[in-house]
């Protein structure tokens, strides 16, 4: 172990420069037969030294923070579901949730932990015949598409389903937000809109549950007659002084040292609560999933020369490809972006080798762009390669990358895997942009990528 350390050590010393050289290759292969397998062990110990730094500067979400917060949530709402005459262990259940975004534009890392307490709470409770919701509300409820899409029914491949549940979530305020929030205008409106199913739950995840509007702005309050109404149909689940069925606290983590932040909790459950019965209890559903999840037991091997010999055959691939071989996806593959191709043997590892943006725009970077009309002069995307993936990254706060193929994108980030001759992949931006005179403008352009064999 000590030599094998020490051998490793030694080979991190080393300028890489001097081997990539492709004369100096040759030379060693020709000097050294094993040669190929000492590059492969330089290449692995090269490749660990990279994947082995980490981003400093940066602010994370920490996800375990947010567990106790939702198992407290679980437990509230169970609380509340039996309180209005139901039993969550023997019906389904509409899980709806509505998140105020007004402030998500200012507070990323907040609307990261608001999607990650309604992720967490489905994958802990959620069983087959249950559907996920998702609605989003500022000063008044939005919507960045169809709503019809924002409803999953969970089937027979339960772990799947749970999957797709966060591609539910709103990423983005809506357009043209001022910010703030009206806590009462939302309940209203969803209580409403979920009235005739008595099997739902409405929780509100928010940054706090006190409504928030602009100097003048006019606000619901708790006094107006809709929200009363909705009172006499729904039970507000009562928590804190502030108004929030439940506090829910998470941790950033921050260059300085960890920052304590806060969600709040508004939960509303029918009066009485009433829905399909489930076949098993939802405990033993639940245990059912992570049975079909866990690995079947069998006798144990030891994996570690099998993933060896899988990096040896990966790696002496990678070398043989730099000491001349030839094959597909090689330097005859070509990336297709827009009406714009790129040799896939010239792009660059880990940095953006284009940019999407509309007519007019000049990358200061120098990096090549693809212009696309009808797109705002700004950049709206980067693409960069990540091995044998490409990242596409939107760029733009008002024109957002909103869907790939169709699937609703999560965030601002997708990864494409590179397959020849595979169907064009479009990528959909919307948005709105204002023109000088101020007049808004709906923006929904779509650019097409794909990979194909042959020269660029």
């Amino acid at each position: 172990m000590y030599r094998a350390i020490s051998i490793l050590t030694m080979l991190k010393t080393v300028e890489t420069s001097q081997f990539f050289d492709r004369s100096t290759i040759i030379n060693f292969r020709s000097k050294w037969p094993a040669g190929t397998l000492f590059l492969s062990v330089l290449l692995c110990s090269v490749t660990g030294s990279v994947l082995a730094q980490q981003s400093s500067g940066k602010s994370e979400l920490s996800r375990p923070s947010l567990e106790a917060g939702t198992q407290q949530l679980v437990t509230l709402v169970k609380k509340a579901i039996k309180q209005s005459g139901g039993d969550l262990e023997r019906s389904n259940a509409n899980w709806v949730f509505a998140f105020s975004t007004g402030h998500y534009k200012s507070d990323p890392l907040g609307a990261q932990a608001a999607r990650e307490i309604a992720t967490q709470f489905v994958n802990r409770v959620a069983v087959t015949g249950d559907s996920v919701t998702a609605r989003a509300w500022e000063l008044a409820p939005w919507s960045e598409r169809d709503s019809s899409l924002l409803t999953l029914k969970l089937g027979s491949d339960l772990t799947a389903d749970k999957a797709r549940v966060s591609a539910l979530w709103p990423t983005s305020s809506a357009v043209g937000s001022a910010g703030g929030h009206d806590t009462e205008r939302a309940a209203a409106s969803f209580t409403q809109e979920f009235q005739n199913d008595a099997g739902s739950v409405l929780i509100l995840l928010t940054n706090t549950a006190a409504s928030v509007g602009a100097p003048g702005e006019k606000l619901l309050g708790q006094n107006a007659p809709e929200y009363q109404e909705a009172l006499t149909r729904w039970n507000r689940v009562a928590g804190t002084q502030d108004g929030a069925s439940l506090d829910l606290p998470y941790v950033v983590k921050a260059p300085s040292g960890d920052v304590q932040g806060q969600l709040q909790a508004v939960v509303f459950v029918p009066k009485t609560f009433t829905a399909a019965a489930l076949s098993q209890s939802r405990t033993a559903l639940l245990g059912s999933q992570q049975n079909a999840a866990a690995p079947a037991a069998g006798p144990r091997l030891n994996p570690l020369p099998f993933i060896i010999l899988l990096v040896l055959i990966a790696l002496g691939f990678v070398v043989w490809r730099l000491l001349g071989g030839k094959g597909s996806g090689g330097g005859s593959a070509t990336l297709r972006v827009g009406d714009q191709s790129f040799a896939l043997r010239d792009l660059p590892q880990g940095r953006p080798f284009c940019v999407i943006a509309g007519p007019g725009y000049q990358s200061e970077s120098q990096t090549p762009v693809v212009p696309v009309p009808g797109l705002p002069a700004e950049s709206v995307a980067e693409l960069s390669r990540q091995g044998r993936e490409i990242k596409v990254r939107g760029t733009s706060e008002t024109v957002r990358l909103s869907s790939v193929g169709g699937k609703v994108v999560a965030g601002d980030t997708v990864t494409l895997r590179l397959k020849p001759d595979q169907p064009d992949q479009p990528l959909e931006f919307s948005g709105e942009v204002r023109s000088s005179s101020g007049v808004p403008r709906e923006v929904n352009k779509t650019v097409n990528v794909a990979y194909t064999l042959g020269d660029a």
